[in-house]
């Protein structure tokens, strides 16, 4: 990336230099492409305006989240509607946009095979206009980050390297893994195919995970963040969630702040979601909120749009009681967690599962896949890859007589309940 506008242009990761981090949140209810166009331009003026944060007529990498090629209403990728009202605005701006992401590490990662992902998910018309391409270039290069605190250096797509900007068009969902799916997250797909379950297997743990993210974006430093909130992904999202529509579309210059912002919309706790604890862990956040300023149109009242959270989720954070109890479930956590499992009526074989599994659990026998339990490091890859909804989450024996236990014990509560149902 051309560092020319880093003096020139702030790309705040968190706090401003005067004053609190802006947060623009525009109600926005249908994927219209014209209204979704006027919502996006009311939320970026009211964050500044276009040109505070992307300099006129430069080269901007736009960063959908394509995690694989899904049809708009599955709400697993950013809506074509809002990734083409971007374009839109950036082309007014005179800049040349590339449109450009490295899907799953379950997706081949080829050129035709980046097309097929592009077109459906709804993004191939969106470069028949002059001023803007769709990324085939699979090749990738390091980047070297000395101040990281997990981890120093990251191979990331080319395109990347070529821009001046990087505007990052986000889809808000919950995950598996990291409870929140939005802005920080979404920079992850920065790292290009198969390099993404070495990373999962490098740092295995939600905050292990979550520092690596923060390490990123303090790399990336993108200049902008929308994020599409029209309609999310609430239960075991990325991709094996359930669409639900929310209204909102949010324009931020930080990940961090618009994800503090997306936890308030969805009733979430952010120091349930290992990277902003660990951003608030380092300063980078206030725990409160305090550092962020909401502009445009007013939240919600209190939980009225809690989601249903994944089944991943072992409920709030903090406050639990360090007893012998809870040191035999730390011990026990493999027995714990929930697990993947295969529903043989639903696998088609397709082998995404066999191909992203950092630890090599996961094999193809009689066409459908197989899961070594003993192998498997709860990454949750193979669940977030399967777009057939084969892949459910669930405890071993032992896991739900210990579940049973902790709930009885009041350490736990039903998947119902944890889900807000």
């Amino acid at each position: 990336m051309d560092p020319q506008t880093g003096d020139e242009i702030p790309t705040p990761l968190t706090k401003a230099r005067d004053g609190p981090v802006q947060v623009a949140i525009v109600r926005c209810t249908d994927y219209e492409p014209d209204l979704v166009y006027r919502a996006l331009q009311r939320a970026v003026s009211l964050a500044g305006g276009l040109d505070t944060y992307v300099a006129p007529g430069t080269h901007v990498l736009v960063k959908p989240n394509l995690l694989q090629g899904l049809p708009p209403d599955r709400a697993v990728c950013t809506h074509p509607a809002v990734v083409g009202a971007v374009i839109r605005l950036l082309k007014e701006s005179g800049c040349e946009v590339t449109l450009a992401d490295s899907p799953g590490g379950g997706i081949r990662y080829t050129p035709a095979s980046l097309a097929r992902q592009y077109e459906r998910a709804g993004y191939g018309v969106l470069a028949g206009d002059p001023g803007c391409v769709l990324n085939l270039d699979t090749g990738s290069d390091t980047a070297r980050f000395p101040e990281g605190k997990v981890c120093r250096e990251f191979p990331l797509i080319r395109p990347y390297f070529s821009s001046d900007h990087v505007v990052v068009v986000s889809k808000a969902k919950t995950h598996v893994l990291t409870l929140l799916s939005g802005a920080t997250k979404n920079l992850f797909g920065l790292i290009p195919g198969l390099e993404k379950p070495l990373f999962h297997s490098r740092f295995q743990s939600g905050e292990r995970f979550g520092e690596m993210l923060i390490d990123l974006n303090l790399l990336v430093r993108p200049s902008l963040q929308v994020a599409d909130a029209i309609v999310i992904m609430e239960g075991d999202g990325p991709t094996s969630g359930t669409p639900r529509p929310l209204g909102f579309l949010l324009v931020s210059p930080s990940p961090l702040a618009l994800d503090m912002v997306l936890c308030r919309l969805m009733s979430l706790n952010p120091r349930d979601v290992p990277y902003l604890r660990c951003a608030i862990g380092r300063g980078l956040l206030s725990p409160d909120g305090s550092d962020l300023e909401i502009i445009g149109d007013p939240l919600p009242p209190g939980d009225t749009l809690r989601v249903k959270k994944p089944r991943t989720w072992a409920g709030s954070g903090g406050g639990i009681q360090v007893t012998p109890l809870f040191r035999a479930v730390h011990a026990l956590g493999k027995v714990y967690a929930m697990r993947p499992s295969v529903n043989p009526d639903r696998c088609s074989g397709c082998g995404k599962c066999v191909t992203i599994c950092p630890a090599n659990a996961i094999t193809l026998a009689g066409g459908r896949a197989r899961i070594r339990s003993r192998h498997c490091m709860r990454c949750y890859c193979c669940h977030e890859m399967c777009s057939e909804g084969a892949l459910s989450l669930e405890r071993g024996f032992a896991g739900s007589l210990l579940h049973r236990v902790m709930r009885a014990c009041g350490f736990a509560r039903d998947e119902d309940e944890r889900h807000g149902a």
